[in-house]
């Protein structure tokens, strides 16, 4: 598997959920490595209902962390963004850096979030 896939949180609602936006990606993501990151697990397990369900999905993706090089990258990225005018939140800042760092591309139902960093691949 050379592509590596990433989900953001809402598109793992999504597919939690059997929403139907989340049914052609499910079949799309298949063949690829998927993984999470670490701070859309935390998004994850904000939750105050069905965590058994949180803990079932995460067992079967991998979770890329948050590190020194995320951190870096993080600081670029809003540094950037906030010279276009373009702020985001920063847990969208940093899992956009987790994913350019660990070479993923970052599967979303919000691109809108994420548009305007340059270096992102999104899905």
């Amino acid at each position: 598997m050379d592509k590596k896939i990433c989900l953001d949180t809402d598109t793992v609602i999504g597919i939690l959920n059997n929403e139907e936006r989340a049914v052609s990606i499910i079949n799309f993501i298949e063949e690829f490595e998927i993984f999470i990151s670490v701070i859309t697990l935390f998004e994850l397990l904000l939750r105050e209902t069905d965590l058994e369900e949180i803990e079932i999905f995460r067992r079967k993706v991998n979770v890329l962390d948050f590190d020194e090089e995320s951190s870096r990258k993080s600081s670029d990225i809003h540094k950037e963004l906030k010279r276009k005018g373009k702020i985001i939140e920063f847990r969208d800042v940093f899992i956009a850096a987790i994913c350019i760092v660990n070479n993923c591309e970052l599967v979303t139902f919000n691109k809108k979030h994420f548009e305007n960093i340059k270096e992102l691949k999104l899905v």
